[in-house]
């Protein structure tokens, strides 16, 4: 499989030897399903690539199938954003079939399942609308609280697995409304024929791309930043994003930064000092209390909270005790460096 990733991300002659190392040893018949994948992402090169294989046939037919299940999958997808739409649900997509829907021709993002992200408000309506159409829900979400611990419904019809969003990454369950917030504020449209469709901005598309649960899909998350591609992006806004919701992001773009030739920023990553963090483990965990007494987090509050931690008898001592632990901590600093 790296041979195949390399292959798609580099440019000739290495993207050529890395092809014919991964061809020479393996066996048309016995290609594994994760390789069958990159097949249709490499097609641009395969007409000079498989020039005098014997096999050529095969590997474009295995192009060609994806590329029909393709248009298949993206039918239906239209057809349901209509059938939600009827019922009054604004539904965008996301995920393999809008990184698909992306990916500039003629190569091909295999759709192993659809995904479509619609506002917590409505989702159960979006559910019923799609239970009524003969969907099988999996599991099932019962009350509105477990929308935070959740982010999606499963459905399936006829072997398709569609995905239902309301939040388009795993974020512990104080932050999802937030995370929900920014996501639905940020969408652009993409053009497919004359079907228009409404998905999240390349940034968080990138975002969902580097550190969002794939569920069995196989195709490599480099190879989805590669067909992706880095023009457009607002990197300061990315990099926002990133270390709001999805810190881990920034570390996969390094690394694949320094393992391939795309044209990626040095980013930096979360720098914070001991006190800063520090403070941002105390205000954690008053979120964190906040949710389950189901208040609204204010300064205020986190000044009692903080009283209440450290044992204080009054809120207005707070300040003092602060700064009694900040001087604290600068001595041990400074003893640390003698």
């Amino acid at each position: 499989m790296e041979d195949l990733l390399e292959a798609l991300l580099w440019p000739e002659p290495r993207a050529r030897q890395a092809w014919d190392r991964w061809r020479s040893g393996i066996e048309v018949d016995r290609v594994p399903h994760a390789a069958q994948q990159m097949f249709s992402a490499l097609s641009p090169r395969f007409p000079a690539w498989l020039e005098n294989d014997p096999a050529a046939g095969i590997f474009q037919g295995i192009v060609r199938m994806a590329w029909s299940k393709n248009q298949l999958r993206i039918r239906k997808a239209v057809e349901l954003m209509a059938l939600l739409e009827g019922a009054g649900v604004r539904s965008r997509v996301a995920g393999p079939l809008a990184w698909a829907l992306r990916t500039p021709a003629p190569a091909v993002r295999p759709i192993p399942y659809l995904t479509l992200l619609v506002a917590r408000g409505d989702v159960r309506k979006a559910a019923d609308v799609l239970a009524d159409a003969n969907w099988a829900p999996y599991p099932d979400v019962s009350s509105l609280q477990e929308l935070d611990w959740f982010d999606r419904i499963a459905f399936e019809q006829d072997g398709l697995h569609l995905h239902l969003h309301w939040r388009l990454l795993a974020t512990p369950p104080e932050d999802a409304a937030r995370c929900e917030k920014a996501f639905l504020n940020d969408f652009c449209a993409i053009q497919w024929n004359q079907q228009v469709f409404e998905t999240t901005s390349k940034e968080s598309t990138l975002l969902q791309i580097l550190c969002g649960a794939r569920d069995g899909d196989v195709f490599p998350w480099q190879a989805d930043v590669a067909l992706l591609g880095t023009a457009g992006i607002r990197w300061a806004a990315f990099r926002r994003l990133a270390l709001q919701f999805g810190p881990g992001a920034l570390e996969r773009l390094q690394e694949l930064r320094a393992s391939s030739p795309l044209v990626l920023p040095a980013l930096r990553q979360d720098r914070a000092g001991r006190l800063r963090r520090k403070f941002q483990y105390f205000w954690g965990q008053y979120r964190i209390r906040s949710y389950y007494r189901k208040e609204k987090p204010s300064w205020p509050g986190f000044a009692r909270f903080l009283a209440d931690r450290w044992n204080l008898p009054h809120v207005w001592l707070v300040p003092f005790a602060g700064a009694r632990r900040i001087l604290q901590h600068a001595c041990t600093i400074r003893e640390g460096k003698t």
